[in-house]
């Protein structure tokens, strides 16, 4: 194998075929997600629930869903990721975001570019 690998190069993409490229997740069946931290500033243990509630309530709603963990002193992090047939896009991972943002709980807010989840790049 050489040095540099790329699973989606157009070239593999070619000799595979659909179930290849399913069962692999390149190509069209490309799984894409994004890291997430949030720093809460203090609130009390029924707020940041009520957010952490929320937040999942509108994951959900939107058919994907986050992984992740809540350290109980203002850390929220984690990973978006897609479920069944519903793929994130830009559109997706900037109005979660946005939500994130405009909720007067979160202090600040980093989020990474959308990766592919299966392969790096």
């Amino acid at each position: 194998m050489s040095a540099i690998y790329n699973p989606h190069s157009r070239q593999r993409l070619k000799r595979l075929n659909t179930r290849q490229r399913k069962k692999t997740r390149v190509g069209e069946y490309c799984e894409l997600g994004f890291h997430l931290l949030a720093e809460l500033n203090s609130v009390s243990d029924e707020q940041a629930d009520a957010l952490l509630d929320a937040w999942l309530d509108l994951v959900d709603a939107k058919g994907i869903s986050f992984g992740g963990h809540y350290d109980g002193h203002g850390k929220l992090e984690g990973v978006a990721f897609p479920v069944a047939a519903i793929k994130i896009d830009e559109a997706l991972r900037s109005e979660l975001l946005a939500w994130l943002q405009a909720r007067s709980e979160v202090k600040s807010l980093e989020a990474g570019e959308l990766i592919d989840l299966w392969h790096k790049r």
